[in-house]
């Protein structure tokens, strides 16, 4: 990977920054949602459908840790058998670290969840969304690992767009079931492209360092 892409995730990870700083200070200063949060839920929760309900229960298993237990050890056996094996601690180290990290900060903001907006249960604190941070740190991951070497093409682009419409539907999902503040899935998705983003460093790192060596 060259440096400009690099140089631009850089430039969005401090954008991220900026906003998941400006999302922990405001909901320090509330006992509830902000102001856009019970605006969101409101108008979400005002024509509830219940196959849509069903579909974003659907699309909300594919991001918790139940699902990545249930393909981990396709992908482990896929990246085993291809050699990958830079690639597959890399995507261990993204998930696991994803995962703890979010129980850090959720343990230390301690936010409670919309409980009047319920449509499925859900235990835990609320900020930052675990959903949001870890689908965008695994898929995003997984996604810039399987296309890190190939060319621009219609079919790369084709991918990365259907990483990020399914990851903000994640995210929808979460707001939809009314077991998340949007602010929680916005400052789920900031603190996930920056951990994506020092993991992808960390992958480019190895990868200078292991050709170097040759």
């Amino acid at each position: 990977m060259k440096n400009k892409p690099l140089i631009i995730g850089a430039i969005l990870s401090l954008i991220a920054l900026v906003v998941f700083i400006f999302l922990a200070i405001g909901i320090t200063s509330v006992d509830g949602g902000l102001d856009f949060d019970n605006k969101i839920l409101s108008f979400v929760h005002k024509n509830i459908n219940p196959a849509v309900k069903n579909l974003m229960i659907i699309i909300s298993f594919i991001g918790s840790a139940k699902f990545y237990f249930i393909i981990a050890p396709f992908l482990i056996w896929y990246l085993i058998k291809r050699k990958h094996i830079i690639e597959l601690w890399s995507l261990v180290v993204a998930i696991l670290g994803s995962v703890l990290l979010n129980n850090i900060l959720k343990a230390s903001f301690g936010r409670i969840r919309p409980l009047e907006f319920f449509l499925v249960e859900q235990s835990g604190f609320s900020f930052p969304s675990g959903h949001s941070m870890n689908t965008l740190t695994f898929y995003g991951m997984a996604v810039y690992l399987y296309l890190r070497n190939k060319k621009l093409s219609l079919k790369k682009v084709l991918i990365w767009v259907s990483a990020v419409i399914f990851i903000l539907l994640m995210g929808f999902s979460r707001i939809y079931l009314g077991v998340h503040w949007p602010s929680d899935i916005i400052a789920g998705y900031s603190a996930g492209f920056i951990w994506l983003y020092i993991c992808v460093l960390g992958v480019e790192y190895i990868h200078k360092s292991k050709s170097k060596s040759y």
